[in-house]
């Protein structure tokens, strides 16, 4: 828990990390809810009172008020929901449990399609102001934007820690243009403030019937980014969240809409770029354009770290190939660079801006994702409530009766565009949730076989005794899957090299639900040459088994001494297994192109034996 003292920093810095998307969505979202110079005045009431009214309940209420809860020790994001719910859901058997599980890592991936689509239309629509500011210039918008996007994603590999200390600032100076931008235009349409009604966004639904789904389509455009809440809690913390919202980034966000309301109302002919036509003179276009570009750069860091965070994540939990993680502070663990994803991720991003070319065609892709997330972290919330919280069973109905309805309705709303671009972050998240499905799968046989391997310490013991196997005077170290039966790599060893070392600790790691900590939870001494040893680390913990070893078994100056054994797997694909055809193509690649375990246990490169093993899965 973060210190009282710390609050107003906090709520600074979260101005830049959490608020960096949703406070750049007024560039492009009023403007993609209404006609172009088509809209009636009551049409404009209703579009921004629906705005507002989606800005209280889903960020002001259920996100700020109930979802940031939900906290694993601390730390929130829909893997840390994951880690909320019973093992009857996380290691599910019966079919509700099955479905639950699946749209759970479904929201996981939704949210790397949401870390591709961020940076290309938040970056895509603040470059586009330099249309309005010369029509001559439109033409240089999509370069303009590839090139913005390459150097953010070449600067990764610094980290954000130099930066880091001027987002804050910088989104302070952008809430506050925003909100100054949209008095002016209130002042002019003072009536747009009777839009602040519930009564206005009811009508307005009433009166369109299905198109209402159209509509509300480019209204959820106003609260994306609203996941970043929750998963920056570990950050900064529920009070510095609540505050930085509720006292500058709310009252703001709300300021501009109205004020692009009143603008439409006022010149409909220029609703073709909403946002910038709210800067008084040329001069203030100008820096316009560039605050906000600056500001889309910082909303666009955001998710990209973001990403690297639940990628992180999701191999710590054991639902992704180990991927190389590079810390980039030393002051603070969530600071990291992931390569492979910030490759992917910019590769992503980058293609979507020269297919789709417009932030407009851009909306239409984006907010789908950001529907599914929504909705499945209220299935998720309701699990917990009743799980964890021992909500009364009318309460939960309550809450998903109320919160699932405006979530569905996003959500079917986001699904009329499928054909018109929404089946991107569709094809991405399902190829994501391939993924992961096709290696724990692959994980749980490739266990199931290593347990079937009837060789014991004891059986170890007899051979020495009869000659078999010869005694190396060394202390060896093998990590493992199990403490139950010899390790792979020992049993490798033994049947390759015919040797065993004289001291022998066969560790396990296993990850717990908490974000934080390191333990010991089982050391056993077998027999003079054999010790049992389970570490439990948190799932956001860097992992370091040579620190460990040193720390809880060996010592340092033993632990100096010891060979680290591994083994690597090769896999023969003769179709016998159980996992067969494309999908043991698949995961043999994954397995194939995973990290090292050199580098993700944090082993010493001068003290690792890597022993080979067949297997048909």
């Amino acid at each position: 828990m973060q210190h009282r003292t710390s609050t107003p920093l906090l709520a600074l810095l979260a101005l830049g990390v959490v608020f960096g998307d949703i406070g750049t969505s007024p560039i492009y979202a009023f403007q993609q809810s209404v006609s172009d110079g088509q809209a009636s005045v009551a049409g404009i009431y209703g579009t921004v009172s629906l705005i507002f009214w989606a800005l209280v309940i889903v960020v002001s209420v259920k996100y700020l008020i109930f979802v940031l809860q939900a906290d694993n020790h601390g730390e929130g994001g829909i893997l840390a929901l994951f880690a909320l719910q019973p093992r009857s859901v996380r290691e599910p058997k019966k079919k509700l449990n099955h479905v639950l599980y699946l749209a759970l890592i479904l929201g996981a991936a939704f949210l790397f399609g949401d870390g591709i689509l961020t940076p290309s239309i938040s970056v895509l629509s603040a470059v586009e102001g330099t249309g309005v500011i010369n029509p001559g210039w439109v033409h240089y918008e999509v370069p303009i934007t590839v090139v913005i996007l390459i150097a953010l994603f070449g600067a990764q590999f610094a980290g954000t820690a130099r930066i880091g200390s001027f987002f804050g600032p910088v989104m302070i100076v952008w809430f506050a243009t925003i909100g100054y931008l949209g008095i002016p235009q209130i002042m002019h349409e003072p009536g747009v403030l009777k839009a602040l009604s519930p009564t206005y966004a009811i009508t307005y639904v009433g009166d369109n019937g299905f198109r209402t789904f159209i509509i509300l389509s480019s209204v959820i455009l106003a609260i994306t980014g609203v996941e970043a809440l929750y998963a920056d809690l570990g950050h900064f913390g529920k009070r510095p969240i609540r505050l930085a919202w509720f006292l500058l980034a709310g009252p703001c966000l709300l300021l501009d809409y109205l004020g692009q309301a009143a603008e439409e109302i006022h010149t409909p002919k220029k609703a073709n770029a909403l946002f910038f036509n709210l800067a008084p003179n040329r001069g203030a276009l100008i820096y316009l354009v560039i605050i906000s570009t600056a500001a889309t750069v910082i909303a666009s860091q955001a998710l990209i770290s973001g990403v690297g965070s639940i990628a992180k994540q999701a191999v710590q939990m054991g639902i992704f190939p180990r991927m190389r993680v590079i810390h980039t502070n030393a002051m603070s663990s969530g600071q990291i660079y992931v390569p492979l994803i910030n490759t992917l991720v910019g590769l992503g991003s980058v293609t979507l801006v020269l297919v789709f070319r417009t932030s407009g065609h851009l909306a239409n892709a984006y907010s789908f994702d950001i529907s599914g997330t929504m909705l499945i972290t209220t299935v998720g919330m309701a699990v917990v409530a009743r799980t964890r919280w021992k909500w009364h069973p009318a309460a939960v109905g309550l809450f998903v009766a109320f919160f699932g309805s405006i979530d569905l309705a996003f959500f079917l709303s986001t699904s009329t565009k499928i054909f018109k671009g929404a089946w991107v972050p569709l094809m991405i998240s399902l190829a994501i949730l391939y993924l992961i499905l096709v290696w724990r799968r692959g994980q749980r046989v490739l266990v199931a076989q290593l347990s079937e391997l009837e060789l014991t310490w004891s059986d170890v013991e007899e051979q020495v005794a009869d000659g078999t196997l010869a005694e190396v005077p060394s202390t060896a170290i093998f990590l493992s899957s199990q403490l139950a039966k010899v390790p792979t790599a020992a049993v490798a060893q033994l049947r390759q090299m015919h040797v065993v070392q004289r001291h022998i600790v066969q560790a396990l790691l296993t990850t717990t639900d908490e974000p934080w900590g390191r333990s010991v939870t089982r050391d056993e001494q077998v027999n003079d040459r054999v010790r049992l040893v389970e570490f439990a680390v948190g799932y956001l913990e860097e992992i370091n088994v040579p620190e460990l070893v040193s720390a809880y078994v060996l010592g340092p100056e033993e632990e100096a001494t010891a060979t680290y054994c591994l083994a690597d797997f090769n896999f023969s694909n003769r179709g016998s297994g159980q996992i067969r055809g494309v999908t043991e193509k698949v995961f043999s690649f994954m397995h194939r192109n995973s990290a090292p375990p050199l580098r993700f246990f944090g082993l010493p490169d001068d003290r690792v034996i890597t022993l080979a093993v067949q297997s048909d899965l």
